[in-house]
């Protein structure tokens, strides 16, 4: 706890350097992996990717800084610029996107790993298997084979399901589900994507509809609302084209395109020509420099 308030007075300390006015409910703070911000307005916003030299999600070194919103900026909804909002909807999401792929990864990795031992010594230890069933009842794996054919089901589909997806094609899914980050879902729970949970009380009531046989997720923040859309695209077997697309493209070492995955979102929504508007929204804010781009480390010495 006293490291937490010694960098929160630390980023107060930071900011006043720039003579920022800010709010006593804004709340910041420096982890090792990137910079957490809640209850941020607009204007602080936007000095703050200032001063870390990202202005807009389009940079020239194709490296993004770790900056991760809890939410989006309280005054969000009041930017009546609508490119301005969708511009900076999307260098919100960028790092966001990127923080999700690092941890898809990483998982995958670790995959890799149990994959290695079970073919080198034809089994796995106790932990491993444990950490290999988890891993498939979270992307929805299910065969009734047992023993070594099980193990062998199993990392072969964890194989395919777990791995990276296209940041633009994130984002842009986010922005025709939110209507670009303004839709009422986003400001009451986060929920970029709309997701449903059917025959629960749990969630955010849909508006202006008789249907009451479902509810709309809510998160606790945009990081966990991304993590579970991409669960999703990762687990759901309708989008296995996605994933022969994907894998396609890593067998001939080519970077993950959202344009070349886009058509595999056919199924993704209820919204009509679903897979065309996102195609749109990738190419009108050519959104293939944020599918090249990588995180990069934040530090408020360099930016005294």
């Amino acid at each position: 706890m006293k490291v937490k308030l010694i960098k929160y007075f630390a980023v107060l300390l930071w900011l006043s350097c720039f003579k920022i006015s800010v709010a006593a409910e804004l709340k910041m703070e420096l982890q090792p992996e990137g910079l957490y911000i809640n209850n941020v307005n607009v204007a602080v916003l936007q000095k703050i990717y200032e001063d870390f030299g990202y202005a807009d999600f389009v940079t020239k070194d194709k490296m993004i800084p770790a900056i991760f919103l809890e939410s989006l900026p309280t005054d969000f909804n009041m930017i009546e610029d609508k490119n301005v909002r969708n511009r900076l909807f999307i260098t919100i999401m960028a790092p966001l996107v990127l923080k999700v792929n690092e941890e898809i990864i990483l998982e995958r990795g670790r995959i890799f790993e149990i994959r290695k031992e079970f073919d080198e010594k034809g089994k796995i230890s106790a932990e491993q298997e444990k950490e290999l069933e988890e891993l498939a009842t979270k992307y929805d794996i299910f065969t009734r084979m047992k023993g070594k054919e099980r193990k062998d089901i199993l990392l072969r589909d964890l194989e395919i399901r777990v791995d990276q997806l296209a940041p633009s094609l994130l984002i842009a899914a986010a922005a025709a589900e939110s209507n670009w980050g303004t839709a009422d879902e986003v400001k009451q729970g986060n929920s970029l994507y709309k997701l449903k949970d059917w025959f629960t009380d749990k969630g955010i009531k849909p508006k202006g509809e008789d249907d009451d046989s479902y509810r709309i997720r809510e998160y606790p923040n945009l990081l966990a609302a991304i993590r579970d859309y991409a669960l999703k695209l990762n687990s759901d077997v309708n989008f296995q084209h996605m994933w022969v697309a994907r894998r396609q493209l890593r067998d001939h070492n080519q970077i993950l395109k959202g344009r070349t995955t886009v058509n595999g979102m056919v199924l993704g929504s209820p919204l009509e020509n679903y897979a065309g508007l996102l195609n749109y929204i990738l190419t009108f804010y050519d959104l293939i420099n944020i599918d090249m781009a990588n995180l990069k480390s934040v530090s408020f010495e360099e930016n005294k």
